[in-house]
């Protein structure tokens, strides 16, 4: 028996044949069932920073309520209370909803997701546009860079210094969001929502103020001699700076990482020091701005911070932050026991 094939069944048998092994290189070569999206860098932080500040926004609000309900979230490894208020929670919400539009960015929150409601947390969401605005012309400068959003994570600390955020402390409170590529953190963004400042650094590009200052190390010469430390621990930092230093180095204890950070990028503290261990949304952002200014954050055993998914997300090894010369200063204190 003779069997004839029809041009047009032929045609459409190939079609569907390349569709299905189309469909297997997507969902089976690419190793977890998922094709590959490919982002603009420049979105991603363009959403990191419009995402700090509206949950800075919020907290603000909540502030202004004077009902924190702030409660014991468990112990840190110093034994100390570590307090969580309903403004870490809503400006978690709304930093999450904001950011997980990108589908599949990798987040890394201090907190698990809310049970508040839309309801319940739209009273706290600010105009989306109007808080665009106001960093929109500078971040239009950024370059434009484009990753595999599965090589992307960002870090979150939708409130640093909760402890003095519920003691009325509000000049240490910040908003925190750092982007990570490949382990390293290329992108910082540092928001005080009383303040109402904005610092970000970019790696390749600068650091940069929301109203569009750019950000250069102060001269070595003109630094404050000064180390920021913890408000928990200053006594121990302070036996240590003085056998480094003597009397050439004074300790100020602050609250907030973030904050700490800062005080480097100023130039009214020449070193931050933390000598017990930290979870890294609280160092990413900072580290990401020092690195972009020459300098960067080290543990104390003089190796750079890593923030890949093989990496663990609390650092127990403290850590020396400071905008130039970072190994030259952790030689310093090389040989003294600090942990």
């Amino acid at each position: 028996m003779q069997v004839k094939i029809h041009p047009k069944n032929t045609f459409t048998i190939i079609m569907v044949v390349g569709f299905l092994y189309l469909a297997y290189l997507i969902f089976f070569e690419s190793g977890d069932g998922m094709p590959e999206i490919d982002v603009d860098l420049k979105d991603v932080i363009s959403y990191a920073v419009l995402a700090i500040e509206m949950g800075g926004h919020a907290v603000m609000k909540v502030n202004e309520e004077k009902s924190l309900n702030a409660a014991a979230k468990g112990l840190t490894d110093e034994g100390k209370e570590e307090l969580l208020t309903r403004a870490d929670l809503i400006s978690n919400h709304l930093i999450l909803d904001i950011l997980q539009r990108f589908p599949r960015l990798q987040i890394v929150s201090e907190e698990k997701a809310s049970e508040f409601s839309e309801k319940e947390v739209e009273p706290y969401r600010s105009d989306n546009y109007a808080v665009w605005q106001s960093v929109k012309e500078i971040l239009d400068k950024i370059p434009s860079r484009r990753l595999q959003l599965s090589d992307v994570r960002v870090f979150v600390d939708p409130l640093d210094a909760t402890q003095e955020f519920t003691e009325g402390l509000t000049e240490y409170v910040t908003v925190m969001a750092c982007i990570v590529v490949d382990a390293e953190p290329i992108f910082g963004a540092i928001y005080r929502p009383f303040y109402n400042e904005t610092v970000f650094g970019l790696q390749g590009f600068g650091v940069v103020t929301s109203d569009g200052k750019k950000i250069t190390p102060v001269d070595e010469s003109k630094t404050d001699k000064k180390v920021v430390v913890s408000r928990s621990h200053a006594g121990k930092v302070k036996e240590v700076v003085e056998k480094v230093y003597g009397d050439k180095m004074s300790i100020e204890a602050a609250g907030g990482s973030g904050y700490k950070t800062l005080r480097l990028v100023n130039g009214t503290a020449e070193l931050y020091l933390h000598t017990t261990a930290i979870k890294k949304w609280d160092t990413c952002a900072g580290d990401a701005i020092l690195r972009t200014m020459g300098g960067a954050m080290l543990d104390l055993e003089g190796e750079p911070l890593r923030y890949s998914s093989q990496d663990p997300i609390l650092n127990k090894k403290g850590l020396i932050g400071t905008v130039r010369n970072p190994y030259t200063y952790f030689k310093k204190f090389q040989g003294i026991k600090l942990l």
